[in-house]
């Protein structure tokens, strides 16, 4: 598989997973609305992290480098059905695909390609912006009567941040990762008052003890791969009002009273109304979710206890956690239309694997596309002696490509990690059928993919089973 088709493939599967995690993010921020800001923001974290994982994992999970070792000796099997109700489960939730044009892929790729690196030059402009700030800012001299008051707000974060001013700002603002400073406004003293330079100073310096700056610009690389998504709009909303409203909660906890705190930041807000800061700075005065902060400084509903909201916190991650492992098993693949082309009628039929001593391989192919490998084999039992039937276990495969008299064919192998020699995963399969006339033809399978992945570590491994002869069925 192409870079292209694997871009197409996390992309369209951040079709519909982004949106999947973003409402789960919705239901557990309701559920926490009760609950300190920084829980609701550590919940939208997790969102972000599970919205680009999991069209990675779809994309490029095949890719991904698989175990160096392998189980000598498979675990007690307690539960017999285990497998087969796996099995079941997968047949009747195939992997479900999407037929595109050969050019598709290309296309699609470098318009997500564009999107991507236009969004990381917008921010990569933004974060020089706010260096230039830092540069250009000059030691800011803190009146003898704001002295103590600026002390206090230090003493109770716990954050002895650099103050600078700088005279292209309005507003207070924190930038820096490594050594964030605090930027005001060149003349903000003169015309502050003690009330408004506490608001500003507290909350700038809970930023600085929180780290958001950090957290901040790494939130903004991870939203570039679904940048073209309009639920990632969302997340960064969500993550803005979760990381202001936790400064807020900090400053109100102890440094400056809930109702004073309103009026100094509307006062702020007002002295600095239209006029804008670069985007890769943190400032209390966010026009996006100042309302909404507002309202809930203001709110004087009780709020949950330390432990109830931590509880219904684990329990929001845990949901967040099963949906995406219930997402991941779900991959939409796209296919070529090409590669399905070609006359697959001299191959339709149902093949048998020569000689018919078991383990038995029938592979059936019908005029739809549909191509299914039954497999038949024995299933140990716990003492380790074989039983006298069969267990049949049927791979569907996932894409197929026709040139001449040959068919190529690929299957996804589930290997649970405990009846199989394999780790815990899909393990991707390549088989060639080559027609020999008369109904007969020859069964090559190739390396999978986790013996590929031992070959390139360097450790040996054993050489692919010999052509089967295969039979037409009447």
């Amino acid at each position: 598989m192409t870079i292209e088709w694997l871009v197409l493939t996390c992309v369209l599967n951040a079709l519909w997973q982004v949106p999947l995690a973003a409402a789960v993010g919705l239901a557990g921020d309701r559920f926490l609305r009760r609950s300190p800001a920084r829980l609701r923001h550590l919940l939208w974290l997790a969102v972000l992290a599970v919205a680009v994982a999991l069209p990675l994992t779809a994309g490029v999970g095949p890719l991904l480098p698989r175990p160096t070792s392998v189980r000598a000796a498979a675990a007690p099997v307690t539960v017999p059905e285990q497998r087969a109700r796996e099995t079941a489960w997968r047949a009747a939730f195939p992997t479900p695909e999407q037929r595109f044009p050969a050019g598709a892929a290309a296309v699609g790729a470098g318009l997500w390609a564009a999107i991507v690196l236009a969004f990381g030059f917008r921010l990569s402009r933004a974060w020089l912006r706010a260096r230039r700030l830092v540069r250009r800012a000059r030691p800011l001299e803190i009146p003898d009567a704001l002295v103590p008051l600026v002390e206090r707000c230090r003493a109770e974060l716990g954050v002895r941040g650099e103050i600078l001013g700088s005279p292209e700002l309005s507003c207070p603002v924190t930038v820096g990762a490594w050594r964030p400073v605090i930027l005001l406004p060149a003349h903000f003293f003169d015309t502050a008052s003690p009330e408004e330079t506490a608001a500003a100073l507290g909350h700038e310096m809970a930023h600085i003890r929180r780290r958001d700056y950090a957290v901040s610009l790494l939130c903004e690389a991870l939203l570039l791969p679904i940048a073209f998504h309009p639920a990632a709009r969302l997340l960064r909303r969500r993550l803005t009002e979760t990381r202001e409203m936790a400064c807020d909660e900090a400053v109100v906890n102890g440094l400056v009273r809930p109702q004073t705190y309103a009026r100094s930041l509307l006062a702020l807000a007002a002295s600095a109304a239209g006029l804008p800061r670069p985007s890769t700075t943190l400032g209390a005065l966010d026009a996006h979710t100042l309302e909404v902060r507002m309202k809930r400084i203001l709110d004087i509903t009780p709020r949950t206890g330390s432990r109830p909201a931590r509880a219904a916190l684990g329990a929001a991650l845990l949901l967040l956690g099963g949906i995406a492992l219930a997402a991941s098993e779900i991959t939409v693949r796209p296919v070529s239309a090409e590669a399905r082309g070609g006359d697959l009628t001299p191959f339709v039929g149902t093949w048998k694997g020569v000689p018919n001593d078991p383990p038995v391989l029938k592979l059936e192919i019908r005029p739809d596309g549909t191509i299914q490998e039954h497999l038949y084999t024995f299933e140990l039992n716990k003492d380790g002696s074989r039983p006298s039937h069969l267990v049949k276990k049927t791979l569907p495969a996932s894409h197929y490509e026709v040139n001449g008299r040959t068919l190529s064919y690929t299957t996804r192998i589930w290997s649970d990690g405990i009846h199989n020699p394999w780790p815990k995963g899909f393990i991707e399969s390549e088989s060639i059928l080559e027609l020999q006339g008369d109904g007969e033809a020859v069964l090559s399978v190739q390396p999978n993919s986790f013996f590929k992945h031992l070959k390139d570590e360097g450790i040996s491994v054993p050489p692919p089973p010999p052509p089967l002869p295969m039979k037409r069925q009447p």
